[in-house]
């Protein structure tokens, strides 16, 4: 039996329920919905990388947490923000030809579309909907992806909800802590604040970007005395406070993972999330892998 891109989509929206809000940033982003799906692939980031995988183990319609269009206006969701925007900018796929750094001029932006055309692939970003579940289903996969879902000590709230990502470990040192996660992870580095023989063992887990407001937040949580983040939204503001959080005499750890680790296992939660309701084509997840590499 097939099944197009747009039926799948349908499944999805009739799966998360009533509470489905219509957004400009989940939209088809390529390609076209009514084109049949071999298989589905579900991503952090559909780079060219990760479409070429797809491609090779027979996918054709990629899910993905970020647009294939790097644009920044995409990211908002909608709102008051798009009031008075021209409607190509909130019209999915076609804000790219008005979107700054993305010109219809661009030599990445014309390779990479004729490669999705060439290959007759579907893009869909799932990005406002999928955080708008009261499970922050990013939160329980990077904790299943660091193995601590044992340790989980949610504060109040609701289990596994947003910002509620606490975790009390084995007493360990800062230095021997973050290298553990190196590896959990097998990421190539990670950016460490606070002294290197802090014990640590409360830790707060969050992911993709943040804020000063977040990061008071995660610190004021009795007994925690480790951030791990994934990335900084200002730098000036954020490591500025970490470094006075350390030179004030507070015995407190801070990790930083970079957006894109720290939201890849989440993405990999789409994959089981969506494989219940659509049975047809075979489901995979496809990581996007770090964007840099380190000089040692």
């Amino acid at each position: 039996m097939s099944i197009t891109a747009q039926a799948v989509i349908d499944r999805i929206q009739r799966k998360f329920g009533p509470g489905w809000e219509p957004t400009p940033v989940d939209a088809f982003m390529a390609g076209k919905p009514d084109t049949e799906v071999k298989g589905i692939a579900t991503t952090y980031a559909p780079t060219l990388d990760v479409l070429k995988k797809a491609v090779a183990s027979g996918k054709n319609f990629i899910i993905s947490r970020e647009s294939p269009w790097w644009a920044r206006l995409n990211a908002f969701g909608g709102g008051t923000q798009f009031q008075g925007l021209p409607s190509v900018w909130t019209n999915g796929q076609d804000y790219v030809r008005q979107e700054a750094g993305a010109a219809e001029t661009d030599a990445t932006l014309i390779a990479k579309k004729q490669y999705i055309e060439a290959n007759k692939l579907v893009v869909y970003r799932w990005f406002a909907n999928w955080n708008a579940q009261p499970v922050d289903f990013q939160l329980k996969g990077l904790a299943k992806a660091l193995g601590w879902e044992q340790h989980y000590k949610p504060s109040g709230g609701y289990p596994w909800g947003h910002n509620n990502g606490f975790f009390e470990l084995a007493p360990a040192t800062l230095k021997d802590t973050a290298l553990a996660i190196k590896k959990k992870l097998g990421v190539k580095s990670l950016r460490i604040g606070g002294n290197p023989n802090t014990i640590v063992h409360k830790a707060a887990l969050s992911h993709g970007m943040y804020w000063l407001p977040d990061l008071q937040k995660l610190y004021a949580e009795p007994g925690v005395d480790l951030l791990v983040v994934g990335e900084p939204e200002w730098e000036n503001e954020l490591s500025l406070y970490s470094f006075d959080v350390a030179d004030s005499g507070q015995k407190k750890g801070y990790i930083v993972l970079g957006q894109q680790v720290s939201e890849e296992p989440g993405c990999a939660e789409m994959a089981a999330w969506i494989k219940p309701i659509v049975t047809e084509v075979p489901i995979e997840h496809i990581p996007a892998g770090e964007p840099c590499w380190t000089s040692s």
